[in-house]
């Protein structure tokens, strides 16, 4: 299942502040214009970054934008969940029990290691690693986490 428009824009818009020096603020429109969002949607996605405290916002009219911690301190997945709560690959992972398949279907259980294998990456991955353009591991450490998940899963 691809994110949605709000979580790519979401990223973007951090991605963004994440360039700003430490403590530097952005207005909202510029912010918006910068991560090419349109400033209306802009209105709403920052409406839930401030509220899953990823971002600050102060002012009246023109609101300025900063990060609310470090880059260093936020992780992708803190991001990609401010937007998608039930981020999942599928609804098969993401609602088990519609399915009464799920406790014994080796479908879900692959879909289920697919999603914690996403999310451990996503936790791995700061913003401050992605605005250095540093978000992928070596062929190595991504083979070993899913050894790792492999190993937990039973069939």
């Amino acid at each position: 299942m691809p994110i949605t428009r709000r979580t790519d824009y979401a990223v973007r818009m951090m991605y963004e502040l994440a360039q700003l020096p430490p403590g530097a603020t952005l207005s909202l429109r510029d912010l918006c214009e910068l991560a090419q969002v349109p400033d209306s949607f802009g209105a709403t996605i920052a409406a839930f970054l401030v509220e899953s405290r990823l971002i600050r916002r102060s002012g009246y009219r023109d609101y300025q934008i900063s990060l609310a911690r470090p880059a260093m301190d936020i992780t992708m997945a803190e991001v990609i969940l401010a937007c998608e709560p039930g981020f999942s690959l599928s609804q098969c992972a993401r609602e088990p029990e519609a399915c009464s398949r799920s406790p014994h279907c080796g479908v879900h259980t692959m879909w289920a290691s697919l999603d914690h294998m996403v999310m451990s990456r996503l936790e791995s991955v700061t913003l401050a690693h992605v605005a250095r353009g540093q978000a992928f591991a070596s062929d190595t450490d991504v083979l070993r986490a899913a050894a790792e998940v492999e190993s937990t899963l039973t069939y």
